[in-house]
């Protein structure tokens, strides 16, 4: 007897094994075909480059347009962050403690997620027009946080299920209202799922393009919208330089998040 899988067992692990690789080099690819792009001396968009240059990383902090972008990337971003995270933090708790239409009600919290951006983006401008506003920065960073609920939602929702309700009760019984049992135990167990699903939630929105694109006054652009409107435009290297450092940092926040996320055995 030996402790070999049998032969077909084998064939199918590196058929997996096979296939794996080949979806990870197709999803990897475009990312390192930009980087390249992004250092190229030429003019426009070429690859490979015939020669390599920062010129196009140096532009994007020197040109006060690309500057505004990530600004006001980081500024509704920052904000859609916060409202989603009260939001889908407090429906996580709400819903822990509810007894009947818990269905019903996670439905609804998930819904943002499978609804298409263009048909939010066209509600929420419509329905602002109709109430008689414009639709501006303000509106898109409502219409993010709704994207960024859902995330917070399950994100935290997840960590809770590794908390022992009677953790709660046992507050309870110890003379704590509501709120000190929400501040002073729950809170301070999911704490760090919390802050991962922030970090989460910052990527989301600080990449997302639909509805900035859709929603952003004009003069008031994203980051995303920016690049949207100067590959439309033009075919310079430095959309593949922009896209490099937005990838990167995409990159950095999932880390962080995994970091703050990952669970320790308690002890």
């Amino acid at each position: 007897m030996t402790d070999q899988p049998p032969a077909p067992l084998r064939r199918t692990a590196i058929t997996v094994s096979v296939l794996g690789a080949l979806i990870a080099i197709f999803l990897l690819a475009p990312m390192l075909i930009i980087l390249p792009v992004g250092l190229s001396a030429n003019t426009f968009l070429r690859f490979p480059p015939s020669a390599l240059s920062t010129r196009w990383f140096e532009e994007i902090f020197t040109d006060p347009a690309w500057r505004a972008g990530v600004v006001q990337s980081v500024r509704v971003a920052a904000v859609a962050t916060v409202l989603g995270v009260v939001a889908g933090t407090s429906a996580a708790l709400a819903l822990r403690r509810l007894r009947r239409g818990r269905r019903v009600v996670r439905t609804a919290l998930i819904a943002p997620m499978v609804i298409p951006q263009l048909v939010l983006a066209l509600g929420l401008y419509l329905g602002v027009r109709d109430l008689g506003g414009t639709a501006g920065i303000a509106t898109l960073m409502l219409g993010q946080a709704v994207l960024a609920t859902p995330l917070v939602y399950l994100t935290v929702t997840a960590g809770l299920s590794t908390v022992d309700p009677a953790l709660s009760r046992a507050a309870h019984g110890l003379g704590h209202r509501w709120p000190s049992v929400l501040i002073r135990v729950e809170l301070p167990l999911v704490a760090r799922t919390i802050a991962g699903a922030s970090v989460l939630a910052f990527g989301l929105c600080f990449d997302e393009s639909v509805l900035a694109y859709y929603l952003s006054p004009p003069g008031q652009e994203t980051l995303p919208t920016r690049i949207w409107l100067a590959a439309s435009q033009q075919a310079s290297p430095v959309i593949a330089a922009v896209s490099t450092l937005v990838i990167g940092l995409a990159i950095a926040l999932m880390g962080l998040s995994v970091a703050l996320t990952g669970t320790r055995r308690d002890r």
